[in-house]
């Protein structure tokens, strides 16, 4: 039996899921709101298309779960300093000793005992999944060593942890807010946030590469919209008119050269794929034909888009100035 919605609650059931997305405190300050405007139409943050939404929201994610994460993660780093130093060793030399050189290696009879169990679901030769099985069965060992050491060393030290969640700070006094103290010394919320910073860089370009897809979209689809209007046609009439009557029809012998490239990704003989490879080798160039003429629909228009690449940030972009 099929259950059907309602569009409109689907809808709503997606606006309250992204209402509830927590602060990644991961967006530059002050945001736009407008981010382009095309012969005096604004595109605005409201017109991002829900999978750009899914998409910078999962990118976020990233983020909040490693904030959640960090504040353990500076816990244990502090009490192996400590351990270290009382110890006359560097960090790498006790972490050596005490979790890589009391882990044993694995043996290739373990590595066959886990494919065997799982060859249903590998479905490739155990000698070109050897070497994958062994590296991943020896990381599982090591982060299994690591957290027993990690606990041990928890043990002998005193530790108290503020009740309060680990959230981005809203203004400059939250930096101040103390979440942990290691044998006096304070973990701050400031400790915290600038750990994230490389990660929330790297995030922060992730999403402006989804928005700016999202905008160049948005841009080329206003611009085809006009000129339809314009001439008192269709979008879709001038798509067949300047797109697929320009783009190269592919020829049997460039899908064959393609699969020959590919081979290695390919089960099976070329006629079983010939239809696949150039159903996709002729959506390239529908794409590219399609791109140059955007371009040239862009020539004589007024576009500003004011979305523009995240730089390094630092604490106060990210907590401390007024949202627009």
């Amino acid at each position: 039996m099929k259950i059907l919605l309602n569009p409109w609650l689907i809808l709503l059931l997606v606006s309250t899921a992204f209402s509830q997305t927590p602060n990644c405190g991961c967006e530059q300050k002050p945001q736009l709101n407008v981010l382009a405007i095309v012969n005096g139409v604004k595109i605005t943050q409201r017109d991002f298309s829900i999978d750009t939404r899914t998409q910078v929201s999962l990118a976020q994610e990233t983020v909040i779960r490693t904030r959640a994460q960090e504040l353990d993660r500076q816990i244990t780093q502090m009490l192996l300093e400590a351990e270290a130093k009382r110890r006359g060793l560097p960090k790498e030399t006790l972490l050596v000793l005490e979790v890589k050189a009391r882990v044993p290696e694995p043996t290739e009879a373990e590595a066959r005992a886990f494919y065997e169990q799982n060859k249903d679901r590998i479905r490739r030769g155990f000698g070109a999944v050897k070497k994958g099985i062994l590296d991943q069965m020896r990381n599982e060992r090591l982060n299994a060593r690591a957290y027993q050491y990690a606990n041990a060393l928890r043990a002998g030290a005193q530790i108290t942890r503020s009740d309060t969640q680990v959230t981005p700070p809203e203004n400059e006094a939250d930096l101040s807010r103390v979440f942990a103290t290691v044998n006096g010394v304070k973990i701050t919320s400031k400790d915290i946030e600038e750990s994230l910073l490389p990660l929330i860089f790297l995030v922060q370009q992730k999403v402006y590469e989804l928005r700016k897809r999202d905008v160049d979209t948005r841009i080329n689809d206003l611009l085809l919209e006009q000129e339809a209007k314009r001439l008192e046609t269709t979008p879709a009439a001038l798509i067949a008119l300047h797109v697929r009557t320009r783009a190269h029809i592919v020829s049997e012998e460039q899908a064959r050269a393609y699969y020959e490239e590919q081979k290695s990704n390919f089960k099976g003989k070329f006629s079983e794929h010939k239809l696949q490879i150039m159903q996709f080798l002729q959506g390239q160039e529908s794409e590219k034909s399609l791109a140059a003429y955007a371009k040239e629909l862009r020539k004589g228009a007024a576009v500003q888009i004011y979305l523009t690449p995240p730089t390094q940030p630092d604490l106060r972009q990210l907590c401390c100035n007024p949202v627009d």
